[in-house]
């Protein structure tokens, strides 16, 4: 195998391929890349054994980026180290012996694997195509991720809770503390309803290495799910169990009503940060301000922000993670949000003022002591 392929498009590759290239694997060919120099194009493929990518330079038939003998092998990670320290056009040759890469003055030889071994990543032919654009897609995953579990206690709460129909196109996420729930449009070609739970690793990878300027269509299967995005592919096992039915959280009804600055109130939490050392803050409501009230051993403070509207009995008290709380607001863009309450011990919902919105964000409460 021979060819010769610009620096270019080697850091592109090792963008996309992301942490596969330094994800710790029992299985030893998993710590190379296998490359296949075929008539148009180099196919790269990385795996950890859950997770796969498969990313495509097109040759575009002059001299800084050519095909000169077809083959392929398993090259080492390390060798994408040092390619991509490389400037313009880089030479690759490789034989049984070996692979050697050459650029002017340099010249670096690294050991190669037998391709054959490199386990076959699941391609298996998927009828159902979901196709968003690049910022649908990007909204999605902005809007859920974050969401999910951090612990790998229970494993079905680390993913994104995707359905899909022909109505709509649900996409959930919760850690059992809060809830994040974003309705995108259907999909007309879908017949049955579809449900999967998408690691949610997988998606926040997706959207660092995709190219967001184009559509990612969604190939899914019985077991895994093909993210597909221009000249890269990523794959993904799906995690198994019964996603929770989270519908039931989501209240209809809501006691008071509040709209703020987001940018003020996000000053606020930041502020109060300092002060508390449970992450906990609360909302105290009076007749033209809420409060924002934290403490902790030795110290406390509190911050007043007038209020746009306010509809409830005044007086109203509520407690909650401030963390949660700016997460959602970081992720929102309008000038105000509107919280909707239930109660002082019931989850309550957050969502942008002003505009009509299928995502809802919901933040359970803690108690006050």
């Amino acid at each position: 195998m021979k060819f010769t392929i610009t620096n270019t498009a080697i850091q592109e590759t090792v963008l996309k391929m992301g942490r596969l290239l330094t994800a710790k694997t029992t299985l030893p060919i998993l710590n190379g890349v296998l490359v296949e120099a075929q008539n148009d194009c180099i196919m790269f493929s990385a795996s950890d054994g859950n997770e796969s990518v498969i990313h495509r330079v097109l040759l575009d038939k002059v001299d800084d980026e050519q095909l000169i003998e077809p083959g392929r092998c398993v090259f080492p990670r390390e060798l994408f180290d040092s390619a991509k320290k490389m400037k313009g056009s880089i030479n690759v040759e490789a034989t049984a012996e070996g692979v050697t890469v050459t650029q002017a003055k340099t010249k670096l030889h690294f050991s190669v694997m037998n391709a054959d071994e490199f386990p076959k990543i699941d391609t298996e032919s998927r009828t159902t195509q979901v196709v968003l654009t690049g910022k649908e897609f990007s909204d999605m995953v902005t809007h859920t991720t974050f969401a999910t579990s951090k612990s790998d206690i229970r494993p079905i709460l680390t993913a994104v809770n995707m359905v899909f129909s022909k109505d709509s196109n649900v996409f959930t996420a919760t850690d059992s503390h809060r809830l994040s729930s974003f309705h995108g449009k259907g999909t007309p070609t879908i017949e049955e309803s579809i449900s999967m739970a998408v690691p949610a690793s997988v998606l926040d990878k997706a959207m660092k290495s995709f190219d967001l300027s184009k559509d990612v269509i969604l190939l899914p299967s019985s077991s895994s799910i093909a993210l597909a995005n221009g000249n890269t592919i990523l794959f993904s096992s799906l995690l198994e169990g019964n996603y929770p039915d989270t519908s039931r959280l989501i209240p209809s009804e809501f006691e008071s009503e509040l709209v703020v600055n987001r940018k003020e109130l996000i000053d606020g939490l930041e502020l109060l940060a300092a002060v508390t050392t449970n992450n906990v803050v609360a909302f105290n409501i009076g007749s033209l301000f809420v409060e924002l009230s934290a403490s902790g051993t030795g110290k406390k403070g509190s911050n007043e922000l007038a209020f746009e509207v306010y509809e409830g009995v005044e007086g109203f008290s509520i407690a909650f993670s401030a963390q949660y709380v700016l997460d959602v607001l970081k992720r929102l863009e309008t000038k105000s949000v509107r919280f909707q309450f239930t109660g002082a011990m019931r989850p309550f919902i957050i969502i942008p003022e002003g505009t009509v919105t299928s995502n809802i964000q919901l933040v359970l409460p803690v108690r006050q002591y």
